[in-house]
């Protein structure tokens, strides 16, 4: 069955027409420019009333499963169920190809070990090929500087071609996130409840492994670019950090903690991540690099939403507001940005004739912007039915409650 959407403007990826109309079906995007005034009788002809048509959002990176498992420390949720309810989470949130960053450390907390890494990996597999999935759900293994186990259980998984992204993280004080111990101290003590001596003993040993760890991610990173994976590093906060990634054959920079390290990214053809999060809230949860600052600069390829898939949706257009630049510019962060660093292999983020029919439909006339439909390989999955937002003075309100349908 061919669906003919129009009523609204339209965001291919790189362009924002101020009207567009898309025909597609479940074997793809047919076109961009189908006759809306006379459609063919056999078409699903929607009027969007309005609507901004855009690809589904592209998210390399957000470890918020690990969070659905764990809401709590030490309470933790069956991850098959934890999956099943992040993914319509997604769909609301426009978001059509999801990268769950899945952590590999030998000496980390919470759910951070190699062995349910691995466990995790292949449930979230299991998971897309059940056929119950409303999203394209894909694989972001962080592997931590110095994890012995998690080398080798990364290794594993890298030749059974289950991963589709991978990336370097050094939590080691003294540098990157945690550039000082206080920061080190405040994190681990908050999250997971250590006393200092737990902290700094968790410290020592990671200083340990360190040098060690290094000579072990060469032999890694060799293997993913080898393997057409794309390669990222994590917490860069020196240009001598990103030189060195940029050896490995890294050709992302997430999270940079300082604009330095982010224009030396630049500077070496590495596209440069920052947090959605961070751009709604307007400041760094560590203290770091602002996001809508490094987009001011210019330096910024793609957002992802780290531990918020919510905060995706809404980053393009605070960034409008908030950042300079066009929507155009910012939408692309998180559709076709994303997209060009995952490659090939998962084609997505944009809106062009024999791609698959990924579709978000954004309703952007109230305070937050919100999902009205999303459509994954020309299936409606998300729709939702209000509010219909009515202007009040100076603020929004839903002038009606919201209804939600899901399809699966």
């Amino acid at each position: 069955m061919k669906t003919l959407l129009y009523g609204g403007p339209l965001f291919d990826g790189q362009a924002l027409y101020p009207r567009g109309a898309i025909l597609f079906d479940e074997r793809g995007i047919l076109t961009l420019d189908p006759p809306v005034d006379c459609p063919d009788p056999s078409w699903t002809t929607v009027h969007l009333d309005g609507d901004l048509i855009v690809p589904a959002l592209v998210d390399l990176h957000c470890d918020a499963l690990e969070k659905c498992i764990e809401m709590r420390p030490g309470v933790h949720f069956d991850p098959e169920f934890a999956l099943q309810a992040l993914d319509r989470r997604l769909a609301a949130a426009g978001i059509g190809t999801f990268c769950h960053a899945v952590s590999f450390a030998d000496n980390d907390l919470g759910l951070r070990s190699p062995d349910r890494a691995a466990d995790l990996v292949r449930t979230i597999r299991r998971f897309v090929h059940s056929g119950s999935a409303m999203v394209r759900h894909l694989v972001h293994a962080r592997y931590e500087v110095g994890s012995r186990r998690g080398a080798r259980v990364l290794l594993e998984l890298l030749d059974e071609d289950l991963v589709d992204v991978a990336s370097i993280m050094d939590h080691t004080p003294g540098q990157g996130q945690f550039r000082s111990f206080e920061a080190y101290e405040h994190y681990y003590s908050g999250t997971y409840n250590l006393s200092r001596e737990e902290v700094l003993a968790l410290a020592r040993e990671k200083r340990q492994v360190r040098s060690e760890g290094w000579r072990r991610v060469r032999r890694l990173a060799q293997r993913v670019v080898e393997r057409g994976i794309p390669l990222l590093s994590h917490d860069d906060d020196t240009v001598e950090k990103v030189r060195l990634v940029a050896g490995l054959g890294a050709g992302g920079c997430e999270f940079p903690v300082t604009l330095d390290a982010a224009r030396e990214a630049k500077a070496r053809s590495m596209a440069v991540l920052v947090g959605a999060p961070n751009v709604v809230r307007g400041i760094s949860s560590n203290g770091h690099l602002s996001a809508r600052s490094a987009v001011a600069e210019g330096v910024v390829d793609a957002l992802v939403s780290d531990y918020y898939p919510e905060c995706l949706l809404q980053a393009p257009f605070v960034l409008t507001a908030c950042a300079g630049g066009s929507l155009q510019e910012h939408l692309a962060k998180a559709t076709e940005g994303p997209a060009k660093i995952l490659g090939t292999r998962h084609p997505c983020g944009c809106l062009r004739p024999g791609r698959p029919a990924d579709v978000a439909v954004l309703r952007t006339n109230g305070p937050w912007v919100r999902v009205s439909q999303l459509w994954i390989g020309g299936r409606k999955v998300y729709e939702s039915g209000g509010p219909t937002w009515k202007k009040c003075g100076r603020r929004f309100r839903p002038a009606a409650p919201m209804e939600e349908t899901v399809s699966v």
